[in-house]
């Protein structure tokens, strides 16, 4: 029987303008990360994975490890559907927070 691996890390980042999405390259020259909706999440190490969501969130961008038993090929989220729109509440608009 063939070893297979049964944890597959990757790094999901939230971003404000677009949705949830996997990290897709990272560049240690750098030291910067892309998230590409258009291409594969990238697989790493467990360590790896931590160590990047850290460096994210400690340069304000929303992100987090993610353990998956099975390896993801795409994000999942069907974005060639649709898009990200935030809208607030007509009963919970931002001007009715600046009043108080």
């Amino acid at each position: 029987m063939a070893n297979k691996k049964k944890n597959h890390w990757y790094v999901l980042v939230l971003s404000a303008n677009g949705g949830p999405a996997f990290v897709t390259k990272v560049h240690y020259s750098n030291k910067t990360a892309e998230w590409n909706k258009g291409e594969p999440p990238l697989e790493m190490e467990m360590f790896w994975a931590k160590d990047l969501a850290l460096g994210l969130m400690l340069n304000f961008t929303t992100a987090f490890p993610v353990c998956s038993p099975i390896e993801l090929t795409d994000h999942m989220f069907r974005y060639d559907k649709g898009h990200f729109e935030w809208k607030w509440n007509e009963e919970e608009s931002p001007r009715e927070e600046e009043k108080e």
